[in-house]
């Protein structure tokens, strides 16, 4: 028998029966809509550059038309083909070097970040990654216009690292929806609209993106997304509005790096009981297998456009990624919302999986553009599994340890870049001449690995879940006795 209780107690966790602010979610989705459009912005300008760029020196001579990327060649007898296949493995290379450097930094300081943060406020949360991206695209611009060596993209990569990263922003925005949303259904769905208005975002600058590179260089996109990512930055930092439920955490505001480590990771190694630490170990696996295909394969998916049979072009590639942000969020969250009415959100996770593992296995054998935008429809079924499995962690942690939880899964997610990007761009280089799909299938394998976790997990969590309805419960009928009071 336990000696103490599978949850903190009701007065630790204080939101189950208070109401989401509205005005403070708005306000983040704002700052994430303004961020996201630098972002997508910024990615395709950095891909196809840096392809560009390779393809111009493995093929020995300078491209005359600086807005498109090296001619696609699909006769496989051909020199010139051989010569692609190359240009696409150093990319693929230098875009596995660069992801390594700044998802190894980005380690430490993610640790750092989301400890101080639970003491400090979520201010300096925010402010500091998005300072690391306003650098590394500003310094981007300049290799671009100045036309300087590749190997200067390992500085502006390590500043971002250095900085927390995209996965500090992220840590950032699910805290923040955490302070702003009760422990409850409620903010599952919280975290899945950052995640649509991120996809949103995406949605409206792909296409413009792809036209943009098209018609005036690489250099303006690039100039472009350093200005919209200073905008969001300053409106950041003279207008974050206080988390209302904010619980801060009566610790240090000076730590070593081992005391972070020990606050950010404590909810699987140090803390809570037994059985706790075993659901905390599990739904983190679950989320490990599942997450390492979507930021370790990131770049792959380019590439494989980029290549033939489908050589698509910069608009191609940029209507493409469109349906992909569109029809993910306007089908992923309404089917959360509609399951959430007769479903768990543990068994929606392990549904979701599957619909991803299916769309793998279809992305594998694709050789049609058609076969591409089906791979679209059934990815959009399981667009929300990364909200789901965050949210269910956050009902997992109490109030005042929000920012440690989120910091311990952007460490976790900076990790499965770290290892995943080697292990996918290693698969993609050595199969792309024989089946360049086969990458999907590991992929596809890594997902029924984490679905199977996640049904493990359903069973082992159920006296976790049987407490967190008992202290809401409690909460409520606390909230309507203050009430009627």
């Amino acid at each position: 028998m336990e000696d103490e209780p599978l949850l903190p107690s009701h007065d630790g966790e204080s939101r189950s029966g208070e109401k989401s602010i509205v005005k403070n979610l708005l306000f983040l989705n704002l700052v994430m809509f303004i961020l996201t459009l630098s972002g997508s912005l910024f990615m395709p300008v950095m891909s196809q550059y840096l392809y560009h760029r390779v393809s111009e020196d493995v093929f020995n001579h300078t491209l005359v038309n600086m807005t498109t990327t090296q001619p696609c060649y699909r006769n496989t007898s051909s020199p010139d083909y051989m010569l692609q296949e190359k240009a696409q493995q150093v990319t693929a290379e230098k875009q596995l070097q660069f992801t390594m450097l700044k998802s190894a930094l980005a380690i430490f300081s993610n640790i750092m970040l989301g400890a101080y943060s639970d003491s400090i406020g979520r201010k300096f949360l925010f402010v500091t990654p998005m300072t690391g991206q306003l650098i590394r695209s500003a310094f981007t611009t300049v290799i671009i216009g100045c036309r300087l060596d590749l190997n200067l993209f390992f500085l502006s990569e390590g500043i971002d690292g250095l900085l927390g990263s995209y996965y500090g922003i992220l840590l950032a925005s699910y805290t923040y929806t955490a302070d702003n949303t009760p422990a409850t259904g409620s903010r599952t769905i919280g975290i899945a609209v950052v995640d649509l208005t991120e996809f949103l975002a995406t949605s409206l600058i792909s296409i413009a993106s792809g036209y943009f590179i098209q018609d005036v260089n690489f250099f303006y996109p690039a100039l472009t997304a350093t200005l919209v990512c200073m905008v969001a930055l300053l409106i950041v930092t003279l207008f974050l509005p206080t988390s209302t439920y904010h619980v801060r955490d009566t610790g240090s505001t000076c730590m070593n790096p081992v005391e972070g480590l020990k606050r950010v990771f404590g909810f699987y190694v140090f803390d809570n009981s037994a059985l706790k630490k075993a659901c905390f170990i599990l739904i983190l696996l679950s989320f490990v297998f599942n997450v390492i295909s979507s930021v370790g394969g990131s770049n792959i998916d380019t590439l494989f456009l980029l290549n033939a049979p489908f050589c698509w072009t910069p608009e191609k590639l940029a209507y493409y990624v469109t349906a992909f942000t569109v029809l993910c969020p306007l089908i992923g969250v309404p089917l959360t919302r509609l399951f959430q009415v007769c479903l768990i959100d543990e068994i929606i996770a392990v549904i979701a999986t599957s619909a991803t593992v299916a769309s793998d296995v279809i992305h594998s054998f694709a050789s049609t553009d058609t076969m591409m935008y089906i791979v679209v429809g059934v990815t959009s079924i399981g667009s929300t599994l990364s909200g789901i499995t965050r949210a269910i962690m956050s009902r997992m942690a109490p109030p005042n340890r929000q920012g440690s939880l989120f910091a311990s899964i952007a460490v976790v997610e900076t990790i499965c870049s770290l290892v995943g990007s080697p292990l996918f761009s290693r698969v993609y280089q050595g199969t792309v001449v024989i089946w360049r799909g086969l990458v999907f299938i590991v992929m596809a394998g890594m997902h029924v690995v984490a679905a199977v976790i996640l049904v493990v997990f359903i069973f082992v969590s159920r006296p976790v879940r049987e407490e967190q309805k008992r202290i809401r419960a409690l909460n409520v009928q606390e909230t309507e006795e203050d009430t009627r009071s």
